[in-house]
């Protein structure tokens, strides 16, 4: 499976492959050479806006555009499987099933008492349940597969 680094200008592309349970890193500060440096060690494909970068073959250069947009055309070109809501949005770790009684004083206790299930970033510390926000997630998601 394919796995990204994608470029700062692209926070919300980035996000949205983690919400598909794609490996996507957020590239740090750094000039272009440290960036192919980077994607060459981690075995990536850079994913930016920045035109000279273009010329590389382990780079994809997107145009200004919201996630929606961009990646439908990520998907048609690299191998990649989706599993969503498997990824922590915020730093790209894995997520994994907790016990209710393990989050207690994590999440607010009406969180708590409207949920069962609990996924939890060994990364971050990020909490995650099935809220509407998680059905928003997909239905977004399944509206970008419908473009590939």
């Amino acid at each position: 499976m394919t796995k990204f680094l994608v470029d700062r200008m692209l926070g919300q592309t980035t996000k949205w492959l983690r919400f598909m349970g794609i490996d996507a890193k957020y590239a740090p500060k750094g000039d272009d050479e440290k960036l192919l440096e980077i994607a060459e060690e981690e075995d990536r494909v850079l994913i930016t806006r920045d035109k000279e970068l273009a010329n590389n073959d382990r780079v994809m250069l997107v145009e200004k555009a919201p996630p929606e947009e961009i990646i439908p055309k990520i998907l048609k070109i690299y191998d990649t499987e989706l599993k969503p809501l498997t990824r922590c949005s915020n730093c790209n770790t894995l997520v994994e099933k907790i016990e209710k009684q393990e989050i207690i004083g994590k999440v607010p206790e009406g969180v708590l008492e409207r949920n069962d299930e609990f996924w939890i970033c060994d990364g971050c510390g990020k909490v995650y349940w099935k809220g509407t926000h998680w059905e928003n997630i997909l239905k977004k998601i399944d509206k970008m597969k419908e473009k590939f």
